[in-house]
C-alpha cells in the first residue's frame, strides 16, 4: 500500500512539473524567442559564407529561419526607438545574402517575400534592403508574382502593392515589365495602379 502511495505521489509530481514546463514554454517571452531565432540566423549565415560543403543545405536552412512576416522582419532587423537584435547584421544578411539566395525553389522564395511584404511599411536600412530585393525579383518574374498573388485575398493583394510602392520619393513611372501584368490579370493590375497612385498622392 505504501509503495502504491509513493508511486501516486511521484506520478502527481511529474505531472505538475510537465504541466509547469509546458506553461513556461507556451508563455515564453517574445524577446527570448527572437533572441533564439537571431542566434540561429547568425550561425547559419556564418556557415553559408564560410563553409566549403553543404552550402545549399545551409542556405535553405537560413531561408527557413528568415522572418516570414513584416512584423517579424522589423522586430529582428528594424529600428523602432532602438536598434533591434540583428539591426547591425541587416546589410549583410538581407542586402548581400537573402536577396541573392540561389538554392531555394523560386515559388517558395516568391511566396515568402510576398508574404513578408503584406502589411509592410517602408523604412530605412533593413526594410529598405528587403524592399529593394523584392522589387528586383518581382520585376524579373512578373508571371510568378501574379501566380502567387492570385491565391491571396484582395485585401492582401492591395497591401502587397502598397508596400511595393511605399517610399520617401516613389518613382512616377511603373517599370515596363510590370505593365505586362495587365494582360495576365487585369484585377491585379488595377490594384497595382491604385497603389502606385496612392503612393504618389501621399508624398505630394
Amino acid at each position: 500500500m505504501k509503495v502504491f502511495c509513493i508511486i501516486c505521489v511521484v506520478t502527481a509530481l511529474n505531472f505538475q512539473v510537465a504541466k509547469s514546463t509546458a506553461h513556461v514554454a507556451t508563455n515564453q517571452p517574445v524577446v527570448d524567442t527572437l533572441a533564439i531565432k537571431a542566434k540561429k540566423l547568425k550561425r547559419l549565415y556564418l556557415l553559408c559564407t564560410s563553409s566549403q560543403v553543404n552550402v545549399d543545405i545551409y542556405q535553405r536552412q537560413f531561408f527557413d529561419e528568415f522572418p516570414a512576416t513584416f512584423s517579424e522582419l522589423n522586430d529582428l532587423y528594424g529600428y523602432s526607438s532602438k536598434a533591434s537584435i540583428l539591426y547591425f547584421d541587416a546589410e549583410k544578411h538581407i542586402a548581400r545574402f537573402f536577396n541573392n539566395l540561389n538554392s531555394v525553389n523560386d515559388t517558395l522564395y516568391y511566396q515568402k517575400i510576398i508574404g513578408i511584404a503584406i502589411n509592410g511599411r517602408w523604412d530605412a536600412d533593413a526594410i529598405n534592403y528587403f524592399q529593394h530585393g523584392l522589387k528586383e525579383h518581382v520585376e524579373n518574374k512578373p508571371e510568378l508574382t501574379v501566380y502567387i498573388l492570385q491565391k491571396l485575398s484582395e485585401e492582401k493583394m492591395k497591401s502587397f502593392w502598397l508596400f511595393y510602392f511605399d517610399a520617401p520619393h516613389p518613382s512616377k513611372k511603373i517599370p515596363d515589365s510590370l505593365q505586362r501584368i495587365q494582360a495576365m490579370d487585369n484585377n491585379i493590375y488595377n490594384f497595382m495602379i491604385n497603389a502606385h497612385n496612392a503612393a504618389l498622392m501621399e508624398k505630394e
